[in-house]
């Protein structure tokens, strides 16, 4: 009797190889489902994405590349350390953590580990707190546009952030604080050269387009796969075979709608936790600590070749996504805040709100601050253009 054996590597490749055929099959059976999805994500990146976030990656890689960042840790230096056990450096990368929305909290941590201002094995830890929903996001997009109340959103965020330091200060009660040398001090490589400010900010702008690209590219690859789960029936299904065990759990059978989207994509997904009536709180707060598998391809793909994304990642959004709903539920039960309730409407959802004051402050600030530093003396003995036209100038160009 032979016993053939089978490679590991094999059956990956088959398995990928079906799950490609699966998708094409997908696609040429239901196209229109897919260009629905496809133009969902485009309205939410253009209405919700671009416009919150591309200022807090700018703002975050210029905090980073041009030395900010340390001078901000040498006044947060105790706080950082006494908190997180992390240098002061840390300091700025965790506030855009907080303030900045998926991913930007991600890619300051990248930055961070890149220039050598903190190690890889802080910087995993550094990863698994700072990656959280911003302010524009979660008070704008689904307090305001989806729930109808700025003070929804507050809640939310507030939950939210404080679900994020509790899991900081876990994470270092886990593992002891920093990593230290034999001499008493972190272990840290040599950084390299700090570049101009007008270098920085060019360097920073690239950056986040480049991440921004990213970030738009899962966003559409996830509402395509929502929408065809839609068309084909899959969610259906999923639907039918959760129903009942949340209702042997004494939970509402609506639910099963919100799973898919909550775990796939985290704008989706809070677009039907905002349905979910009684449990609105506790949905959107895991929905919101969880961030979805879209915000988890985004950070990857951001930090792709410097080993910071592992299994840690994933059991930290998970523990984040159980804290941020048990701390939703406990804010909204002692501090009730009224959501009016109108019909849904995929207009009213996706388009919230297309700004953000503080984006655009920070915008208009990172701008200003590029034309300061960009201002360059010209050299003595150098030939200069001049704003004022030579004799005769104006009429050959009238002739002209």
């Amino acid at each position: 009797m032979f016993i053939k054996t089978i490679r590991k590597s094999t059956l990956t490749a088959c398995g990928l190889l079906a799950a490609c055929a699966g998708a094409g099959a997908a696609l040429l059976a239901w196209p229109q489902a897919a260009a629905s999805g496809i133009s969902r994500g485009l309205s939410i990146c253009a209405s919700i994405i671009i416009p919150s976030l591309f200022p807090f990656l700018v703002l975050a890689g210029f905090l980073v590349k041009s030395g900010l960042s340390e001078a901000i840790g040498r006044r947060l230096e105790k706080p950082t350390r006494f908190l997180f056990g992390l240098p002061g450096s840390c300091a700025a990368g965790i506030l855009v953590g907080f303030i900045g929305g998926y991913p930007a909290g991600g890619i300051a941590v990248g930055e961070l580990v890149e220039r050598g201002a903190i190690t890889r094995a802080q910087g995993r830890r550094m990863l698994c707190f700072c990656v959280n929903g911003g302010p524009a996001f979660i008070v704008s997009a689904v307090g305001a546009g989806m729930m109808g109340s700025i003070a929804y959103g507050g809640m939310l965020y507030a939950a939210h952030i404080a679900a994020s330091v509790v899991l900081g200060l876990v994470l270092r009660w886990l593992e002891g604080g920093e990593e230290e040398t034999a001499e008493g001090k972190p272990a840290l490589p040599p950084p390299p050269s700090r570049p101009s400010p007008a270098a920085a900010f060019v360097e920073a702008v690239n950056a986040s387009c480049r991440s921004m690209l990213y970030m738009c590219g899962f966003i559409l690859l996830f509402a395509a796969a929502l929408s065809l789960a839609d068309g084909s029936g899959l969610a259906a299904g999923i639907d039918r075979a959760l129903a009942g065990p949340l209702e042997a759990l004494g939970l509402d059978r609506s639910l099963s709608v919100c799973l898919l989207p909550c775990l796939l994509e985290v704008s989706c997904g809070s677009v039907e936790a905002a349905h979910a009536g009684a449990a609105a709180p506790l949905l959107l707060g895991m929905t919101l600590g969880w961030g979805g598998f879209s915000v988890h391809c985004q950070v990857a793909a951001s930090l792709q070749g410097k080993g910071l994304v592992g299994k840690g990642f994933f059991a930290a959004r998970a523990l984040h996504a159980l804290l941020g709903g048990i701390f939703s539920v406990l804010l909204f039960r002692y501090i009730p805040v009224e959501a009016p309730v109108f019909s849904p409407s995929a207009g009213a959802l996706i388009l919230p709100y297309s700004s953000s004051a503080g984006a655009a402050a920070a915008l208009l600030a990172m701008c200003a601050l590029f034309l300061l530093t960009a201002a360059v003396k010209p050299k003595e003995g150098g030939t200069r253009l001049s704003a004022r036209r030579r004799p005769g100038e104006e009429d050959a160009c009238r002739r002209g």
